[in-house]
């Protein structure tokens, strides 16, 4: 199942979001580790309204929740989700790039 983490992070810097993102790599690695499997997707961080929301692959949302208490970085929800593919037929925005070049 996938699961998506939000937080309010205003005035973060590029160098606090990196560290947020390695933090919670390692949280999910050390969980996986004990037969706990949760995996970070990625995360996006829109500036304007200062949210970053962070992608999670696990079995359950407390192991999401685990992992993201562990790094002792307050998040305001946990969210289950769903992945939607592209329509067929559409092209991605690397594909775009190649194209045009």
């Amino acid at each position: 199942m996938m699961f998506v983490v939000e937080r309010r992070m205003p005035n973060a810097s590029t160098a606090e979001l990196a560290m947020l993102q390695e933090a919670l790599n390692f949280a999910c690695d050390r969980l996986t580790s004990r037969g706990e499997p949760v995996r970070c997707l990625g995360s996006t961080y829109l500036p304007g309204p200062a949210r970053l929301l962070t992608v999670f692959e696990a079995d359950s949302a407390d192991l999401v929740r685990r992992a993201n208490d562990s790094v002792h970085a307050p998040f305001v929800s946990l969210e289950a989700a769903l992945e939607v593919d592209p329509a067929p037929g559409a092209t991605q925005p690397s594909e775009q790039a190649e194209s045009a070049s």
